[in-house]
């Protein structure tokens, strides 16, 4: 199959930066997303500031990650152990809003006479430029800054500089808390969620003065509050009005007093908290008044600049450069961007597959954490990534909860989708059967552990998310007497759903063998946490037997892994009669006739090659590539990347940098046609799996580091940087050569197509590369 080609470029396209030349009201969805911007805790939409004119297709959205309402699931026919509750990441007040009005006119962007925005990957600010003209004839001049502080968790700073360009006198603002905001829904497409501020907040109190307003939310059913407020610093022509307020909004009004030619610029600062206790709210009032007052005593420039700080050290630490396709480059840049904006970092929340930028999926984690983005984080923001893990292990009970409802009386079964850590899938074969979200924590546990070699971690929480998913597996697989005692693991679903309820996936067994290896040598290497967390030497055992006889399904006629016991006996899909507006077909045709069929969404017997490293040999890899592709929609934005790699592994450099360029512009260009309701952050994550494992051929191993550079023609130059067991690396590599540099850090043997080589500060490595 081939990529989607169909593509819309509504940003121009630059290194270090989203520019928007032009108001197109069919794209202002896109450029909603586009233009996101977040702190991991704080998300918000890239919407204006001002009221759009009617009838414009719109999605306001400001959300805080890891709360959320929960509202029970309705089934016609249930059964025992279906998921009971769907939680909704929730909109929470929007704080961004302030509104213009000039003689009773309201100004809205249908007056501008030009407009355009930018954001600024290096430092993280929206920048706005516009013009508007009012039916008087009067015009502004207006320019904003807003950024989400990555300094201070809480804060969203905005700056608003007015002109009049051609009269004096006064104008009127109205700065708003607005928690009546339109919800969004999308129908017959399961990848949206339905949000509405309406039915998943509740008013508790609201108050407001002269300096600052504040509303206080219950969250439906979830327990938590949620307390949003705002205040201004005001030049001395600018002053407040009155205040109005009913049960959805908060509105303080101020009169500016213009002169011509002469800018007043005026801040606003909206500071958000929440908790998840229930009962006096008195606790978070206070908590917002303190943070509004600290934020309020610093200056716009004094918190600009200790956000602009965070950035400069993050792209210190994490740019890619790569040579000869600036649009490539930008590309990779904004994934970059938006993987750290969209990462929880408190051990408390998580990265939902559309990130903070969009209702896409109800907010939900998914495996993308950590098949996809903890891996990249390993090597880049090392920190983020065990706060990552940390979030996990907080809903470990939970996952023993699960492991119970679904009838296994040890263990710890995570959720497929998820907040709070209850199973929130309503269709369970593509959901709740997908039980290798438990061998892809343990993937991502390992990920980590060979990045970092952060014993503590293993200790206090690695070890025993280790045990309790291990211990799942021997409860759901059998030693299969008909078959010799193979060890056999039935009805589950792989990565590709397109296919559900199968015996013996092979993604599935050898991830779970992968996973119940590494579980072993952790036990291993710490056997005081075996004794402290009751591992018995017979359970030990049992894993080891599992690992052995692990059944991973072949086909000898083909010479090809088998994705599972009956996928290559199944009719192949009629690709060739097959319409390209039926694309996703999961839009188009009921599940059963998918899954009758040999087709894909996504990579799965490839994913798990990618993963396996060299315990697949590369000519199977090869038989396996050639074999599945073509069975492959990539109606998922997570297959691209993982066939990016493979190809690149396989020496088909240019079918590699193809599916590389669909990857790493996929929001961008919005090739999914999706993305004005988020982001695909686990496809983001992948662009960067694609140049780092693909082109550069890194593979973390037990030894050390191995890398098998071969960069296609499109791509003449790449340049990287990675965190390793504290060391900090810089690769960059071209079509002749890679240089290996050690910044910091203790010396350290690295392999480069095979060789064993050493690398010190003081001598850096030139090699000769295989292109």
């Amino acid at each position: 199959m081939t990529m989607q080609a169909d593509i819309t470029k509504a940003l121009g396209v630059a290194p270090w930066q989203l520019a928007d030349d032009s108001y197109r009201p069919e794209l202002h969805m896109l450029k909603e997303t586009l233009l996101s911007l977040g702190n991991g805790y704080i998300g918000s939409r890239g919407s204006f500031d001002e009221a759009l004119p009617a009838g414009v297709n719109h999605c306001e959205g400001t959300y805080l990650n890891g709360v959320y309402s929960s509202e029970p699931i309705t089934y016609g026919e249930s059964a025992y152990g279906f998921a009971r509750n769907n939680h909704k990441m929730l909109q929470v007040a929007n704080g961004k809003v302030m509104q213009l009005t000039v003689d009773g006119e309201t100004v809205t962007i249908s007056g501008a006479s030009s407009h355009s925005r930018q954001l600024d990957l290096k430092t993280g600010v929206l920048e706005r430029q516009w013009q508007w003209q009012g039916q008087s004839g009067k015009r502004l001049q207006l320019h904003s800054r807003r950024f989400i502080s990555q300094a201070n968790p809480h804060l969203l700073a905005i700056e608003l500089t007015i002109t009049a360009l051609n009269f004096s006198g006064d104008i009127q603002l109205d700065s708003l808390l607005d928690a009546g905001y339109p919800g969004f829904q999308k129908k017959d497409d399961p990848r949206v969620g339905i949000m509405s501020i309406a039915d998943s907040l509740r008013l508790l109190q609201q108050s407001c003065d002269s300096e600052q307003a504040m509303m206080l939310h219950q969250a439906h059913g979830s327990g938590s509050t949620v307390a949003a407020a705002i205040s201004h610093q005001l030049p001395a022509a600018a002053k407040w009005a009155a205040n109005h307020q009913n049960e959805h909004c908060i509105s303080q009004q101020f009169q500016l007093s213009l002169t011509e030619g002469e800018p007043l610029t005026l801040h606003k600062l909206v500071v958000y908290c929440h908790s998840n206790e229930q009962g006096d709210v008195s606790k978070l009032q206070q908590q917002a008044n303190t943070l509004l007052q600290q934020a309020s005593a610093q200056s716009f420039a004094s918190h600009l600049a200790a956000h602009q700080q965070y950035w400069s050290q993050f792209w210190q630490q994490a740019d890619v450069k790569i040579g000869g396709d600036t649009a490539l480059q930008q590309g990779i840049r904004f994934n970059l961007f938006s993987l750290a904006q969209a990462a929880g970092r408190n051990g408390t929340s998580n990265i939902g597959a559309k990130g903070l930028t969009g209702p896409g999926y109800d907010g939900h984690y998914f495996w993308d954490t950590e098949i996809y983005v903890v891996p990249v984080l390993s090597l880049t923001q090392p920190e983020t990534a065990r706060q990552l893990l940390s979030h996990r292990y907080s809903q470990l009970d939970a996952a023993r909860t699960r492991a119970r409802q679904m009838s296994h009386s040890r263990g710890a079964l995570y959720p497929w989708r998820t907040i709070g850590g209850e199973e929130c899938s309503a269709y369970f074969p593509a959901g709740t059967a997908q039980y290798h979200i438990n061998a892809a924590i343990a993937y991502a546990i390992r990920s980590y552990y060979l990045a970092t070699a952060d014993n503590d971690f293993i200790r206090e929480m690695g070890a025993e998310m280790l045990l309790e998913t291990s211990r799942l597996w021997l409860e759901l697989g059998f030693f299969n007497p008909r078959h010799g005692n193979r060890f056999e693991i039935h009805q589950v679903t792989g990565p590709d759903e397109y296919t559900a309820i199968v015996n013996n996936n092979f993604y599935t067994n050898a991830m779970v063998q992968l996973q119940l290896e590494f579980s072993l040598q952790i036990f291993a290497k710490f056997p005081e946490l075996a004794l402290k967390l009751g591992v018995s030497d017979s359970e030990l055992a049992n894993w080891q037997r599992a690992a052995e006889n692990m059944y991973l399904p072949y086909d000898e006629q083909l010479a090809v892994q088998a994705q599972d016991d009956s996928f290559l006996t199944k009719k192949p899909w009629d690709f060739a009669n097959t319409p390209s507006d039926k694309y996703p077909l999961l839009l188009h045709y009921h599940p059963l006739v998918i899954y009758r069929h040999q087709v894909l969404k996504q990579a799965d017997t490839v994913l798990a090659n990618v993963l396996l490293d060299n315990r697949v040999s590369p000519a199977q890899k090869a038989r396996d590539l050639a074999y599945y592709e073509p069975l492959t929609t990539h109606d998922s934005s997570l297959s691209g990347c993982i066939h990016s790699i493979a190809f690149a592994e396989s020496g088909s450099i240019e079918q590699a940098h193809a599916f590389f360029g669909d990857s790493a512009r996929m929001d961008l260009d919005n090739h999914h046609g999706n993305t004005d309701v988020g982001v695909h952050i686990a496809c983001m994550a992948g662009s960067w799996l694609s140049l780092v494992m693909g082109f550069a051929g890194l593979r973390v191993r037990n030894d050390g580091l191995y890398f098998q550079p071969r960069l296609p023609h499109g791509l003449p130059e790449l340049e990287f940087r990675l965190c390793y067991q504290g060391r900090v690396l810089k690769v960059s590599l071209s079509k002749q050569q890679a240089c290996y540099q050690l910044i910091s850090g203790e010396p350290l043997t690295l392999h480069h197509a095979g060789q064993p080589l050493q690398l010190s500060v003081a001598a850096p490595l030139q090699c000769t590369t295989g292109a």
